[in-house]
């Protein structure tokens, strides 16, 4: 189905180093450095320096995430690469400040947010409920089905999931929250992402294919649902295999996608659920059988 080939996740882009050697064979600290050579520099540091991991973002910015956690940042470099650059005396001094920096951010999550600045950033996010029972984050959570959703403040460099303190803090509970989560994912949707849908086999398969990271947990939205009921004339089943994948079909085709869903978790990157999904009486559950 053309649409599972549209979601398919990107590769990840390899990061080459180049060694800038003197003439006696030894790594000079003086000679200039490229930016991508600061950026392989950063990662290390943060390797060495922090329980965090580094990957190159775009341009001179760094992906920053932080094992069995949910939180990410974007870490820019190039204040620190031209500080890097001007002073070759203090050039360890910079990334050690690089890597203090990074990893108070990380520490810090949400704890200097009030409710009122988190509030229009908050997002749902759907994972493996295995997943989240190894997580370090002691986040807030609400159980659906074999999954579980979590939440975090989502801004332009940084999600910072929201934890059990976080809620304590601001005096919410975890259904206030999920309202107003879902809600935001709604509104972001309808003004950012296409719902696409196309022939197949048939049929017609419906879905989202944005890469944001949120496609699967649009599948919890209940007025995206009913936009794909109206999409296909009739009610739907729903699959998440991956959490880059959320697809739906009229019900009657259930059998049709039910293998290539099983495939697709079994074989696919970051996978979700192997269930089928319908809606009754406005809620999720899974399709028996």
């Amino acid at each position: 189905m053309r649409v599972f080939a549209a979601l398919a996740l990107a590769a990840l882009c390899a990061l080459t180093v180049s060694a800038c050697k003197g003439g006696s064979g030894e790594a000079t600290t003086t000679q200039a450095l490229s930016g991508r050579d600061f950026k392989a520099k950063a990662i290390g540091a943060i390797a060495t320096g922090s329980d965090l991991h580094a990957e190159p973002g775009f341009g001179m910015k760094l992906d920053v995430s932080k094992p069995d956690s949910f939180s990410t940042l974007v870490v820019p470099l190039a204040d620190a690469y031209e500080r890097y650059q001007a002073s070759s005396a203090n050039q360890q001094a910079v990334l050690d400040g690089l890597v203090q920096d990074t990893q108070k951010r990380m520490d810090e999550g949400n704890s200097k947010r009030s409710f009122a600045d988190a509030k229009q950033d908050l997002l749902p996010l759907l994972k493996r409920k295995s997943v989240v029972d190894t997580s370090t984050d002691d986040p807030a959570v609400r159980p659906f089905d074999e999954l579980s959703v979590v939440y975090g403040v989502q801004t332009p460099d940084s999600f910072a999931v929201v934890t059990k303190d976080d809620l304590k803090r601001w005096g919410r509970s975890v259904d206030e929250i999920d309202g107003i989560a879902i809600s935001n994912l709604e509104k972001e949707t309808n003004e950012n992402q296409k719902l696409l849908c196309e022939p197949s086999g048939g049929q017609k398969l419906c879905g989202w294919a944005s890469g944001d990271g949120y496609d699967a947990t649009r599948m919890l939205v209940p007025g995206l649902r009913r936009k794909i009921v109206d999409a296909l004339g009739g009610p739907a089943v729903y699959a998440v295999p991956l959490e880059s994948v959320f697809v739906a079909l009229t019900r009657n085709y259930a059998d049709v996608i039910k293998n290539t869903v099983l495939q697709q978790f079994t074989t696919g990157e970051n996978p979700l659920s192997p269930e089928l999904f319908v809606e009754r009486d406005g809620r999720l559950v899974t399709l028996p059988g």
